[in-house]
C-alpha cells in the first residue's frame, strides 16, 4: 500500500478511535437526559376507531385524523390545577407549530360537564384556533377506554376529592401524546422543556411534505452512488499498463504539467477519461447530497437515535467520525485534489488523492450506514 493510502487509512482509524472514546465518555456522564416515555418505539399503539364531538358541533372520527399528525392533551374545564397549565402549553405549541399541518387536539376527561358549548367558551379563553386546535368530548366510557387502552395513560374519577378543592375531581395524566396517522408514537412530559422541544421537532418532521420525508432515503442513495463512483474511478486509474499508471511509476513525467504532448496522451487514454468522468460525477453527487442534506435539516430538523446501550454508542461513534472527517478532511482534500488536477500538477494531485480516497470512501459508506441505523433499524425492531 502506497504511503498516501496509508496516511488516509490512519486518519480514518484515528477519527474512529477518537470518536469512540469521546462518545463513550459522553454516554458515561449520562448525556442529555431522555424525558420519560418520550418514544414508544416498538410499543407504538394503533388508536383504532373512535367518534367524538368537536366544540363546533362537527363529528371527529378516526377517519378525520387518519392522514394527519396530531398532538393530544387530556383536560377538563372544571380543573383548576394542572389543566390550565396543560392548555397553556398547548397554546404555546399552537404558536411554535404555526405554518405546519400539525393538528392540536384536547380531549375532555369530564364529558358529562364539558359539552361542546362549555368547551367552546374554554377554547376561546385560550385563543384556540378553531381550525388548528380542536376540543373533543363524547361518551365518558369510550373516552376513558381510549385513554387507558390506546394511550396507556391514567384517567379516572377521584374517589375522594378534597372538599376545599385542593385536588382534582378527575385524576388524569398531564403528558402530551404524539399521533401519526392513527398510531400513538410517543408520550411527552408537558413540564419538561426539552421534551417539548423534541415533541415540536418530531411533529414538524412527521408533518413535512412527502418529498421532504423522502430526502433521507435520497441522501443515502447519493452516498451509495458516490461510493460506487469513487471505486470505479479508482479502479480505472489503477488499470495496469495505462499511461496514467506508467506516468505515476515514472514520477518525473507527471511533474511536467507544461508538456502538452504528455498531457494529451494521458487524456487520450480511455482509462484516464473514465477516471475523470467517475471522479467528476462523484464530486457532483457529493455536492447534490450536501444540498439535499442541508435542505432536509432546515425543513425537518434533526432526529434522535432511538436505540440505547452499545448500539447507541456504535451509532454515535460512526456519526461523530463521519461528521469530523467529512467536515475537516474530505471537503478541503477534494478541493485541493481538483485544483492540482486543473492546474496540471499531476504529481501533487496523485499524492493528495491517495490520502483523500480512503477518507472519502469511509464518509460515503458511513453515510449509508447512518441512514440505515437511524431510519430503518427502528422499523425492523418494531416489525413483528
Amino acid at each position: 500500500m502506497e504511503s498516501g493510502y496509508r496516511r488516509g487509512v490512519l486518519i480514518v482509524v484515528t477519527a474512529i478511535i477518537l470518536s469512540g472514546g469521546l462518545c463513550a465518555a459522553w454516554i458515561r456522564t449520562g448525556g442529555p437526559p431522555a424525558p420519560a416515555g418520550q418514544d414508544l418505539g416498538p410499543g407504538a399503539t394503533p388508536l383504532g376507531s373512535f367518534s367524538l364531538g368537536e366544540r363546533s358541533g362537527r363529528a371527529v372520527t378516526d377517519a378525520t385524523l387518519a392522514d394527519r399528525v396530531w398532538i393530544g392533551s387530556f383536560i377538563f374545564t372544571r380543573c383548576k390545577l394542572s389543566c390550565p397549565r396543560i392548555t397553556s402549553v398547548m397554546k404555546s405549541l399552537q404558536e411554535r407549530l404555526a405554518g405546519t399541518d400539525v393538528q392540536l387536539v384536547s380531549i375532555s376527561v369530564d364529558p358529562e360537564h364539558d359539552t361542546p358549548e362549555v368547551l367552546r367558551d374554554y377554547a376561546d379563553r385560550f385563543g384556540a384556533d378553531p381550525f388548528r386546535w380542536w376540543f373533543l368530548t363524547g361518551p365518558r366510557d369510550a373516552i376513558l377506554a381510549m385513554i387507558h387502552d390506546k394511550f396507556h395513560l391514567t384517567a379516572m374519577t377521584n374517589p375522594a376529592p378534597a372538599a376545599d378543592g385542593s385536588d382534582e375531581a378527575v385524576i388524569h395524566s398531564d403528558r402530551l401524546a404524539l399521533v401519526d396517522r392513527g398510531k400513538v408514537l410517543g408520550l411527552f412530559e408537558s413540564q419538561d422543556a426539552q421534551a417539548l422541544d423534541n415533541l415540536v421537532a418530531r411533529a414538524r418532521r412527521l408533518a413535512s411534505p412527502r418529498w421532504v420525508r423522502a430526502l433521507p432515503a435520497v441522501n443515502a442513495t447519493l452516498n451509495g452512488l458516490c461510493t460506487i463512483l469513487l471505486l470505479a474511478g479508482w479502479l480505472a486509474i489503477r488499470r495496469p499498463g495505462s499511461p496514467a499508471v506508467v506516468a505515476v511509476a515514472e514520477g518525473d513525467a507527471l511533474a511536467q504539467p507544461t508538456a502538452p504532448s504528455r498531457l494529451a496522451s494521458l487524456l487520450g487514454d480511455p482509462a484516464t477519461r473514465g477516471h475523470l468522468l467517475a471522479m467528476g460525477m462523484a464530486v457532483l453527487t457529493s455536492a447534490v447530497f450536501l444540498g439535499c442534506y442541508l435542505l432536509y435539516h432546515y425543513l425537518a430538523g434533526s432526529m434522535r437515535f432511538p436505540g440505547g446501550g452499545g448500539l447507541r454508542w456504535l451509532y454515535l461513534t460512526i456519526l461523530t467520525s463521519h461528521t469530523l472527517l467529512a467536515t475537516f478532511f474530505v471537503v478541503p482534500l477534494v478541493v485541493l485534489t481538483l485544483l492540482r488536477a486543473l492546474r496540471g500538477d499531476f504529481a501533487r494531485h496523485v499524492r493528495v488523492a491517495r490520502v483523500a480516497f480512503p477518507i472519502w470512501m469511509y464518509v460515503s459508506i458511513t453515510g449509508v450506514v447512518i441512514y440505515l441505523m437511524l431510519y430503518q433499524l427502528p422499523l425492523a425492531t418494531a416489525a413483528p
